[in-house]
């Protein structure tokens, strides 16, 4: 399946542009982003997946980078999606994650 979600640069808010899935009853679901920042798109886009069916449970979201913030953003919101990222930066700034080797 798919979903486009984008950050709104006026209200800071994620929006779902498009979202195409099947039945996710039962299912295992792997959620892909590359990088998980503040975490509010993906925690809008783990409730698409709950609206579609899926179980908490059976969702692991991956990422490549990932921010302290956004890693409890999710997991506060919905303790039972796995997460798997390759690394995890220092923070936040004003715009994106700061790596902690730079």
């Amino acid at each position: 399946g798919k979903i486009l979600i984008q950050r709104n640069e006026e209200t800071k808010q994620p929006q779902l542009f498009y979202s195409k899935l099947p039945r996710l009853t039962s299912k295992n679901v792997m959620l892909l982003d590359p990088m998980l920042a503040t975490g509010g798109s993906a925690k809008a886009a783990i409730q698409v997946l709950l609206d579609n069916g899926a179980s908490e449970n059976k969702i692991v979201f991956l990422s490549v980078v990932s921010c302290p913030e956004g890693l409890a953003a999710i997991h506060s919101a919905y303790p039972a999606v796995q997460i798997v990222t390759g690394t995890v930066d220092e923070g936040l700034n004003e715009k994106v994650c700061v790596n902690s080797t730079t």
